[in-house]
């Protein structure tokens, strides 16, 4: 990892960096092979004081191992999961890559990519927006709609023309999904919602009906909100017993994996210096280097199955099982 050192010169001692490339020279896209293995989200490069925060960093990915395989080039990495249809939570195996240096003057979006979670493949950083459910994404390039299955086999092309919907349509309803604003962008089954069928002056509690587009009729329809809210059952999830090795702790769930991988436990203790926080891991483990620590700007989580552990300096990694360091990277805040 490529670090500038004159930023610590009024720093007492140096952090240790424990560090090992794929790659000798920057990477700065996903290069598909076989034998990475799964790959994890790292935190590379601390971007705002304000930190930790959505934007306030850029991410790269590793191995299992803390190999690194590309250089913070993502301002967001993210599993494509959620929970199906029948309300149970659902993980495919791929990434959502969110590009940072996509991001144009005139205030567009940044775009995505999707890759599998191995890095055997990887699609080009050129979607507008991805959604998903547990049946298929649905890729938003500049002038069509791809629709893939979670192998990643694209299954369908839809133009603008097919799909009956004018660009203006079509961007509103993106600029709805960056803002998350009404309902366009839902997607139940193999039905997306465009918009409120304002038209339509029968409404459900003040909700107007919804306009979809069905992904096999190519037909704009029409339904009640009541009806299109029960397409999908509600959410569920029990955590009951997840923090029971150790009483009034909290369950902090993988924010890579989800709630059906294993996660931490947190309990935050107050006293006259502030809040401090002690970690275990869900068998009740004690994880005491990573605890006793108040200040605001630090965050332990786990992601992908590793622990991470942020502060103002630096990102580390370790297994759970062993607690060494896989990897650990200087954050190179130009403040620092």
């Amino acid at each position: 990892v490529y670090t500038d050192w004159s930023k610590l010169e009024e720093r007492e001692t140096l952090p240790e960096l424990i560090s090992s490339r794929w790659y000798a020279d920057f990477t700065g896209e996903l290069i598909p092979r076989d034998d990475y293995g799964p790959l994890i989200p790292y935190a590379g490069l601390r971007l705002m004081d304000d930190w930790p925060a959505e934007t306030g960093c850029l991410y790269g990915l590793m191995t299992e191992d803390g190999t690194v395989v590309t250089d913070p080039v993502y301002s967001e990495v993210s599993a494509l999961r959620g929970f199906g249809a029948d309300g149970r939570a659902y993980l495919h195996p791929l990434l959502l890559l969110k590009g940072w240096d996509a991001v144009g003057s005139n205030g567009d979006p940044a775009l995505y990519a999707v890759a599998a979670r191995d890095g055997s493949w990887c699609t080009p950083l050129a979607y507008r927006t991805v959604l998903s459910n547990e049946e298929l994404l649905l890729l938003f390039g500049q002038d069509s709609m791809i629709v893939m299955s979670p192998e990643g086999e694209i299954t369908r092309v839809w133009t603008p023309e097919e799909m009956d919907v004018t660009p203006e349509e079509r961007d509103a309803m993106l600029r709805d999904i960056y803002w998350h604003e009404g309902v366009a962008g839902e997607l139940k089954g193999r039905k997306l919602a465009l918009s409120w069928d304002l038209e339509n002056p029968e409404t459900y509690f003040g909700y107007h009906p919804v306009r979809y587009f069905d992904l096999d009729s190519g037909e704009i329809l029409s339904c009640s909100f009541q009806e299109w809210r029960g397409l999908t059952a509600i959410p569920e999830w029990d955590n009951t017993g997840k923090a029971a090795a150790v009483p009034g702790a909290e369950w902090m769930p993988d924010i890579l994996l989800g709630h059906e991988a294993p996660g931490l436990l947190c309990l935050r203790e107050y006293g006259p210096e502030g809040v401090s926080h002690r970690y275990w891991l869900e068998d009740g483990t004690p994880l005491p280097q990573l605890s006793n620590r108040g200040e605001w700007y630090r965050q332990i989580q786990m992601v992908g199955g590793l622990i991470e552990d942020l502060d103002r300096y630096t990102a580390s990694y370790y297994d759970p099982e062993t607690m060494e360091c896989v990897l650990r990277v200087y954050l190179n805040y130009e403040t620092d």
